[in-house]
């Protein structure tokens, strides 16, 4: 059993993130005993930055195949860009507190605003990527299956013909686009029929039917290779 579980490093890190905001409202509220609404309206982003680094990194380290990411930068990286410059600008106008706080307000709901279009938009480029990659990972699965169902008949049968017949389709199988489309739907379901079909003719020892089945469905399958050529 692993030491460290999921749960448990959730909670390790969100201890970690409320000890440094401990650390950060001790150093602050020591360093400044005056405290105007520009203090305020800084520390309230300051605070948000906190909670916001926490959140970026919950989502960044979810266990998806993609890594959230913006121009090839990831989430997490992106998270403590913002997260230090909230802190840097908020720490500057807790020093300069005559400072107008309209332009305290403009500037850190302005870091704040960017960095959150950032993120969606990486969350959402990773979604759109591992949809992808599910699909891949779904097609090649099924032309996989497919491959090992005949290889399983090929062992099983004693036929010569027949073992040349599967033989035959187990390579076009192999060597078929993993890829599926819309446009294969129609011919994936008779491919489907037909393993079926060939499946139970092997079964029952009906070889010559056997071998008539693989050549149609390396018929299937050579039309479903020119589908995907020409819907690409």
């Amino acid at each position: 059993m692993p030491r460290m579980t999921e749960k448990k490093s959730g909670a390790m890190f969100a201890l970690i993130y409320l000890i440094a905001f401990a650390l950060f409202n001790l150093i602050v509220f020591f360093a400044f005993t005056q405290r105007g609404n520009v203090f305020w309206l800084s520390y309230a982003f300051m605070a948000i930055a906190f909670v916001v680094q926490m959140c970026s990194t919950f989502f960044a380290f979810q266990k998806l195949d993609v890594e959230s990411a913006f121009f090839g930068i990831p989430l997490v990286s992106l998270s403590l860009y913002y997260f230090f410059a909230a802190i840097f600008v908020g720490g500057v106008f807790m020093f300069f507190q005559f400072a107008p706080i309209q332009l305290a307000l403009v500037l850190q709901a302005l870091i704040l605003g960017v960095y959150a279009i950032v993120a969606i938009l990486s969350l959402m480029g990773r979604d759109v990527v591992q949809d992808t990659n599910d699909h891949i990972r779904q097609s090649v699965g099924a032309v996989s299956a497919m491959h090992a169902e005949v290889s399983v008949l090929l062992a099983q049968t004693s036929d010569p013909a027949l073992k040349s017949a599967l033989k035959k389709l187990g390579d076009t199988i192999r060597y078929s686009d993993p890829m599926s489309t819309p446009a294969v739907a129609n011919v994936e379901g008779e491919i489907g029929q037909s393993l079926t079909e060939l499946r139970v003719l092997c079964e029952n020892g009906r070889s010559a039917e056997a071998a008539e089945c693989c050549r149609r469905l390396e018929m299937l399958f050579l039309r479903r290779n020119q589908l995907l050529k020409a819907s690409k």
